[in-house]
């Protein structure tokens, strides 16, 4: 008599997961962030870096050994480094290329799914400055037992301060078990229509964080986008090689694009911490506190001197009687820019290119 083979007991679904997704040079932070140093692994001066900052948020919520960074092939030897003692070091996952965040969670949530089973994944960026952390983990809490409790997508929102046209926006719907449906987005509105948003108080910014589950996830692949749907099934066992063949056949736009617009089943919370999306030197002094005072990192003296941001890396720096700057010193390079204009930084690398000076990038 043949001999039925049991059955393989999945792994218990609904365990939390994290997915941290730290693609991107962040250019607009030359000279501190390179193409071997990327913006992720920026130091705030603490002794830490963003990267760092966002894996220690998670204590009490992830175990360490359930959070993943998703990072490009080529920033493989930075990233293992900066994970030393972080997270387990297979926990980096490696990417062929960019292709986008739809395909960035795709891929991350197979490989999330194949080596710890079914889970409730929470998506972030690698490079948001947000405090205080037990505000964040009350929020990532609330946003987990709300995905698990009504099989959703959850978007965390954050309160706006200001009319901000660079960000993305979700309009807040009906209420939902102490959460909220989030009602539609509007991408990076005009300034007038920013102003009657905020004025509202019926939208928040949309930080590009999401807590779903891998199933959900799955299921809302196979019905807007099924290549990737079929991905998750395959990517998360995938050699190198089978997964750069698969990653050459890959071009969609955001996960918030291919996905979370068009799905029925999106619900928010609203974060209890302050937001920064740092894309500028301007940002990040605005966010270390610059509006009431100096910014200072490393070992820098600034005499009568207001509206600063100084970041010195390696030696001592001297500021006196200086305005709404940014200064910026490396081993091998040296940055002063208007404050204002601080998001132009993109002009000097697009120079080095042009001047052959690549290995300043």
């Amino acid at each position: 008599m043949k001999r039925m083979r049991a059955k393989k007991t999945p792994k218990r679904a609904g365990h939390a997961a994290a997915l941290i997704i730290a693609g991107g040079r962040g250019t607009r932070f030359w000279p501190a962030s390179r193409e071997e140093r990327p913006k992720p692994l920026f130091s705030l001066g603490k002794g830490s870096t963003l990267l760092g900052d966002t894996i220690a948020r998670l204590k009490d919520v992830v175990p360490r050994e359930r959070i993943f960074v998703l990072a490009t092939a080529a920033q493989k030897n930075a990233f293992r480094k900066a994970l030393q003692g972080l997270i387990p070091a297979a926990n980096l996952i490696l990417e062929p290329e960019g292709r986008g965040t739809a395909v960035a969670i795709a891929y991350g949530a197979a490989v999330i799914r194949e080596r710890v089973g079914e889970s409730t994944v929470a998506v972030m960026p690698a490079d948001h400055y947000i405090t205080p952390p037990a505000g964040f983990r009350r929020t990532l809490r609330e946003a987990f037992r709300l995905a698990r409790a009504k099989e959703s997508i959850v978007v965390i929102g954050v309160p706006p301060n200001r009319p901000e046209t660079g960000y993305g926006y979700q309009e807040v719907g009906a209420a939902v078990d102490g959460g909220f449906r989030v009602k539609r987005f509007v991408e990076k509105p005009s300034l007038a229509v920013a102003r009657r948003m905020v004025k509202s108080g019926r939208f928040l910014w949309n930080a590009g964080m999401f807590v779903m589950d891998t199933a959900k996830l799955r299921a809302e692949f196979a019905a807007h986008c099924p290549k990737l749907a079929e991905a998750m099934d395959t990517l998360g066992r995938g050699r190198p090689a089978a997964v750069a063949r698969a990653y050459r056949g890959f071009d969609f736009d955001s996960f918030d694009r291919v996905i979370v617009e068009k799905s029925r089943n999106v619900l928010g919370v609203r974060a209890g911490f302050e937001w920064h999306d740092v894309g500028t030197w301007e940002g990040l002094w605005e966010a270390m506190g610059g509006q009431t005072e100096n910014v200072l990192v490393g070992e820098v003296l600034a005499f009568d001197s207001d509206g600063v941001l100084a970041h010195s890396n390696s030696r001592l720096m001297v500021l006196l009687g200086v305005k709404d700057i940014v200064a910026v010193d490396t081993p091998d390079a040296l940055l002063i820019i208007n404050r204002a204009r601080s998001q132009e930084t993109r002009r000097v690398t697009e120079e080095l290119k042009r001047r052959g000076l690549s290995h300043y990038l």
